[in-house]
């Protein structure tokens, strides 16, 4: 009776299909994804990048990707989404086998910086419109929690396993199999047939959305996303000059994903519950802290405090504030409103990074000042 009570509380029980698939095809992506990403910047440290050259690497990723997502949607839209997320595949291993390369030839960056793109534009436009489409709105909190959980238990496994095979065999092996499992993650998308009707979408009509003054609001609020890209690149690099170590470091993030899932399920319970913008702000406030734990953190103990509230409090942020956005998705144009918050989103990784490049030209060295960006950036979610 207990499992059955918990089972029913915090689980979604109505999923359709196309959100099963979904739920199982990014299970099996985001463990090839999980072993490896948190390393990529630390892999390019190694080849000899500097933090600068590493921020620039990121700005042309989501430069491209701010003019390519109207076309990822149009793409989207005219074969599927399923299909749209399965036509990344090869982009991303692309990226992969890129980054390997770049020491044998500086081709390999632009290749790089290129195919990451072409995988952004072609994967997160299906996906997110996969979900908002058919996502069922009672239980939204739910499903986008459940998938968060699915997410985080892969990330449990990966970065610990990841960290371990980097310290025994290094990089190469690694991208090999990781690029392995990527192609075995659309497998659950070509299960069943994907039902769809090809609509127009406007590339002109998309681009006209980000300047219109009604949008600004919300515009705003998703750039907020850019302290998100502080967390994924700048402080990986953080945590391998404190610790040093992969298989520590794959440790360290295992661990802390793992006692931050363990209230997931909750967040996402309440998230169909309570107000989702009360709860929004209360979870910036509390990433505001983290933030300010990072600026203070230089110890190995201090790193893993300030990693795991960080990804506490994130939660608390993503599931209502991506619950409200799928909501208002399904209520318009779900593809027009998920490419402007892909435009956006890309908006605010530019902006934060061109941000971070002036500030260690004035503090060179100064990783506190960078976290404190990320705490002001988190501060825009407020306004969704």
């Amino acid at each position: 009776m207990f499992l059955k009570n918990f089972f029913h509380k915090y689980f979604a029980g109505k999923m359709s299909r196309e959100v099963k698939e979904l739920f199982l095809s990014t299970a099996i992506l985001d463990f090839a994804v999980s072993a490896v990403s948190i390393f990529e910047p630390i892999y390019l440290y190694t080849i000899g990048f500097s933090v600068e050259k590493i921020i620039l690497f990121y700005i042309a990723v989501y430069a491209i990707y701010f003019f390519l997502a109207p076309l990822g949607g149009k793409l989207a839209r005219s074969y599927g989404y399923e299909h749209s997320i399965i036509y990344s595949s090869p982009f991303l291993i692309i990226f992969y086998l890129s980054l390997f390369a770049i020491p044998y030839h500086p081709f390999f960056i632009a290749s790089a910086i290129i195919s990451f793109s072409l995988q952004k534009m072609l994967y997160w436009p299906g996906y997110h419109a996969d979900f908002a489409r058919f996502g069922k709105g009672k239980e939204r909190g739910k499903e986008i929690s459940n998938m968060v959980v699915a997410s985080s238990i892969v990330w449990i496994i990966g970065p610990f396993l990841g960290g371990i095979f980097l310290t025994i065999f290094g990089f190469k092996p690694l991208f090999i199999i990781v690029s392995f499992l990527i192609l075995i993650s659309n497998i659950p998308l070509l299960t069943t047939p994907e039902k769809f009707v090809p609509v127009y979408f406007s590339y002109k009509e998309a681009m006209k959305k980000i300047f219109i003054k009604e949008n600004w609001r919300k515009l705003f609020a998703y750039l907020g996303f850019g302290e998100e890209h502080i967390a994924l690149v700048l402080w990986p690099l953080f945590i391998f000059l404190v610790i040093g170590e992969y298989d520590k470091i794959g440790l360290l993030v295992s661990t802390s994903i793992f006692l931050a899932t363990l209230l997931t399920l909750y967040f996402g319970w309440l998230a169909d519950r309570a107000p989702k913008r009360k709860m929004l702000k209360v979870g910036v406030g509390f990433t505001l802290l983290s933030w300010i734990l990072k600026s203070l953190a230089f110890s190995a103990l201090g790193v893993f405090v300030a990693d795991f509230l960080y990804r506490v409090t994130k939660r608390v942020i993503y599931i209502p504030f991506t619950s409200i956005t799928y909501e208002e998705a399904k209520d318009k144009s779900v593809m027009q409103e998920i490419i402007f918050f892909q435009m956006a989103l890309s908006l605010g990784k530019v902006l934060v990074s061109i941000l971070a490049l002036i500030l260690l030209f004035f503090f060179p060295g100064n990783w506190a000042m960078i976290f404190i960006l990320g705490a002001i950036m988190s501060l825009l979610y407020c306004l969704m």
